[in-house]
């Protein structure tokens, strides 16, 4: 028992240890004080547990700026084709005004212009160009085939993506109501060895193996909880609150203050 005792109090150490640090980097992250103390609480309860795919899908195509971002890349490639296409037949309007001047040395060419204004007003139309425009349209065409199939295989990776992050999730909250049995047994469990050992119906090799199962249940309780974030990132990337079925939203006043 007394080893077990200063088994325990090294981990304690620790776990204190990187307690502190990691407070000390959450204060920082939120812009507060070294003399602002937070407490950590476990939820009893989770707010959702679960989401159809469908809709966590909709939202994020709706909000993120993922299709926006598609959508302008879109238009740029069929811009491109547009402008090359109107090029084919484009017809150059060309005017300029200036003054005259000749020397034999190009320092002087500019000085004592002729006082008499030049004036010169054209068309340009192109009637061969070997191929050059079409080219170009070629070109265009074929950058567009590159856009559209990396914008597929984007499309197809970012559904993906949310695919499994809204599995993950809803497996998460089986996985989690798992834990919660499996930390209230082992609770249990521990409690009875307690009182069976006060009263000498077990050994402390017994009571020991109670409370490292105990232990070891609340930890993967409080792993479990933790990997509930998966919740806050479909937040993140869909910006709508599926519990009170909101859009994510921030008040100006507040942040300001």
């Amino acid at each position: 028992m007394k080893l077990s005792a200063l088994k325990a109090q090294a981990a304690l150490t620790d776990s204190e240890s990187a307690l502190n640090s990691s407070m000390f980097t959450l204060r920082a992250h939120l812009d507060l004080g070294e003399e602002v103390v937070i407490v950590a609480e476990m939820p009893d309860e989770v707010p959702v547990t679960r989401i159809d795919f469908e809709r966590v899908l909709g939202k994020a195509l709706e909000n993120n700026s993922f299709s926006r971002n598609i959508r302008r890349r879109q238009l740029e490639s069929d811009y491109a084709v547009a402008a090359a296409k109107g090029n084919l037949r484009s017809i150059n309007l060309f005017a300029s005004i200036g003054y005259t001047g000749s020397s034999d040395e190009l320092r002087t060419s500019y000085q004592d212009l002729i006082n008499n204004q030049v004036v010169q007003v054209g068309v340009k139309i192109p009637l061969l160009d070997w191929g050059k425009r079409r080219g170009n349209v070629k070109v265009a065409e074929s950058n567009r085939d590159v856009v559209r199939s990396r914008i597929r295989q984007e499309e197809l990776n970012f559904n993906q993506d949310i695919f499994l992050l809204t599995e993950r999730f809803n497996n998460q909250a089986a996985q989690l109501h798992i834990a919660r049995e499996a930390d209230l047994i082992a609770q249990k469990r521990y409690d009875t060895s307690v009182e069976a050992f006060l009263i000498g119906k077990i050994n402390t090799l017994d009571l020991a193996d109670a409370q490292t199962s105990k232990d070891s249940a609340r930890e993967k309780l409080i792993s479990e909880i933790y990997m509930y974030w998966y919740y806050y990132q479909i937040r993140s990337l869909t910006l709508w609150d599926f519990e009170v079925e909101l859009p994510l939203a921030f008040d100006e006043k507040e942040l300001v203050r």
